[in-house]
């Protein structure tokens, strides 16, 4: 038997599509912290030779435009990358970092649904918390699309503001969100179509980088 599939379910291309890539800054010296603040922290040496392939990969992207967070390791992450573009870094605080402080160990086995807020203390509270941030973090994301509509941008910003993004498009609660882990230097990339329709075409992308990123996923969480 052959079947025929009717037109209706091909696919409707929209567009012009919009491209966001969004950047997890470099890796910043962390010893200089306790002395100039975390907003005010400089990349390392191992951030820069990153940044140096992270700058070789996003050439080859046809980026349109660059944002970043107002804070110097994301500045300094965009700094390189702008410059040989030619382009200017519009400076945005929406994409600061976000200070999550409640980081907690969520066992896979306790997560059913009906009863994460038996397993993990505070549920409800973290969960309206992440739901403000993500609603913050998606508003954000809309103006940038309306702003650019058709063209590929590049945002330089933080783990926590990228994991917001990535978990408020995924509809993830703050068991996802704990459970996600974006590394410096990183990218992700989503795809938007000209209503608005926004597909998660990769996350985490670190092929770039000549070493591989320090893994910190277990550092901050609690028992």
């Amino acid at each position: 038997m052959i079947f025929q599939f009717k037109s209706q379910l091909t696919p409707k291309e929209r567009q012009p599509y919009t491209t966001i890539y969004l950047i997890r800054h470099c890796n910043p010296d962390y010893s200089l912290e306790g002395l100039v603040g975390s907003e005010n922290m400089p990349l390392s040496v191992a951030g820069l030779k990153q940044r140096k392939s992270l700058t070789k990969k996003l050439l080859t992207l046809e980026i349109d435009r660059v944002y970043s967070s107002e804070l110097k390791r994301s500045k300094e992450t965009a700094a390189l990358f702008a410059k040989q573009l030619g382009k200017r870094i519009i400076v945005d605080a929406r994409f600061n970092e976000i200070d999550w402080l409640e980081w907690h160990r969520v066992k896979f086995f306790h997560i059913a649904e009906k009863n994460r807020h038996k397993h993990l203390k505070g549920y409800q509270k973290m969960d309206k918390q992440l739901d403000e941030i993500q609603i913050t973090a998606r508003l954000a994301l809309t103006d940038i699309f309306k702003k650019n509509r058709g063209k590929t941008v590049a945002v330089f910003s933080h783990g926590n503001l990228i994991k917001a993004v990535l978990t408020g498009i995924l509809d993830a609660d703050i068991i996802g969100f704990l459970s996600l882990e974006v590394f410096q230097s990183s990218i992700s990339k989503l795809v938007i179509d000209k209503d608005g329709v926004v597909k998660i075409n990769f996350i985490n992308s670190v092929d770039h980088l000549k070493e591989a990123p320090q893994e910190d996923l277990f550092v901050t969480l609690k028992d």
